[in-house]
């Protein structure tokens, strides 16, 4: 469902991803590194926000960077790590009609459910606690239903009814045949994420792929990673 082939990306003359070559087809996929390793970038190219240098990537067969936003917004759907960043309108519900629009979609009632109480709907989204307007920044972007799904950091500032929600969401969408993405610097929360598949990103490199169970502590630490051990220990 995603093909990344010799993508590689500049910021200036920082080189950011080195040609990198990826496949992911549908389930969960955890994308870890520690910050400044490309996750984000990678993410942003896969959603066509950013074009690269050289290389290019395809979604369903179909490259993000030479289709119109409109096209691309209906087959990925990327929830920014800043929840703030997309909002525009004055309320959580016209806020969610904004993306109905844009994307020219009916939204998945059932996903705005699971993640937006009801009574943040009349609120305005730059009032909102950062759990709450991730909440909010996630849904109305899933809620287009794309057959990809990329989460950057999707667990920043959640509480606990906040992460209970959100993983009811993603299992849905793995249950549904998507292609998900989580990005993340940490491993704290993937015990509670039936992943089908682990990256390990690496100066903009892949330092791992496989399956969660093949993943030694060994690799995470010398991709800067905390280990679940790390985290709990000492």
């Amino acid at each position: 469902m995603i093909v990344v082939e010799g993508l590689k990306v500049l910021y200036g003359d920082f080189e950011v991803l080195k040609g990198l070559n990826l496949s992911l087809g549908p389930g969960l996929h955890l994308l870890l590194g520690r910050n400044g390793s490309g996750k984000t970038t990678l993410l942003k190219a896969i959603a066509g926000l950013l074009r690269p240098s050289r290389g290019r990537v395809l979604v369903m067969g179909r490259d993000v960077h030479k289709i119109s936003r409109r096209e691309a917004v209906k087959l990925v759907g990327y929830a920014w790590q800043n929840p703030y960043a997309g909002f525009v309108e004055a309320t959580v519900a016209d806020e969610l009609e904004f993306t109905s629009k844009a994307a020219g979609v009916e939204l998945n009632r059932e996903i705005v459910d699971l993640l937006v109480p009801k009574h943040l709907l009349s609120r305005n989204p730059f009032t909102l606690s950062g759990g709450e307007a991730k909440r909010v920044s996630m849904a109305s972007v899933l809620a287009v239903d794309q057959p990809v799904w990329l989460l950057d950091e999707p667990f920043d500032y959640m509480d606990c009814e906040g992460v209970r929600s959100l993983v009811r969401v993603i299992n849905y969408g793995v249950e549904r045949g998507k292609a998900i993405v989580i990005a993340s610097a940490s491993t704290s929360y993937t015990h509670m994420l039936r992943a089908s598949q682990v990256v390990v990103l690496s100066d903009g490199v892949v330092a791992f792929k496989g399956p969660p169970g093949e993943l030694s502590d060994e690799v995470l630490e010398r991709a800067g990673v905390p280990t679940r051990s790390m985290l709990c220990g000492p």
